[in-house]
């Protein structure tokens, strides 16, 4: 049952702007990404394992919603990029290296950072 303040949270998410959305939506990965290296440092894989798995959803929401009949020339590199992020994810997951999730956390850091200085330029 979805209590009142989960319907509020949903209708927020879907009443916000795209651009702020994919924000939002970049802050969650980033901070899945983070849990995961905690707990790998912690020896701690259950918990990393299922940060790692909401990565990966995360990652395939993302990989979904590229659109490459729009014709963008960033269609196809951001599409390698979140493969590769992918993959090192799972390898993380395999491995325990906290070394590939910081690697994941820098690649999807600097893509948040490019959408900032777009969403905000473009204001």
């Amino acid at each position: 049952m979805t209590t009142v303040y989960e319907a509020y949270q949903r209708d927020s998410l879907l009443a916000m702007p795209r651009e702020q959305l994919l924000l939002k939506i970049y802050d969650a990965l980033l901070r899945r990404i983070e849990e995961a290296r905690r707990a790998v440092e912690h020896g701690e894989p259950g918990r990393a394992g299922l940060a790692i798995g909401k990565s990966l959803d995360i990652m395939a929401a993302l990989r979904d919603s590229l659109d490459a009949k729009t014709g963008a020339e960033c269609v196809p590199k951001l599409d390698q990029l979140y493969r590769t992020v992918c993959q090192w994810l799972v390898e993380a997951n395999m491995t325990q290296s906290p070394r590939l999730l910081e690697s994941s956390r820098k690649v999807i850091g600097t893509l948040k950072e490019g959408w900032d200085g777009a969403i905000l330029s473009a204001r």
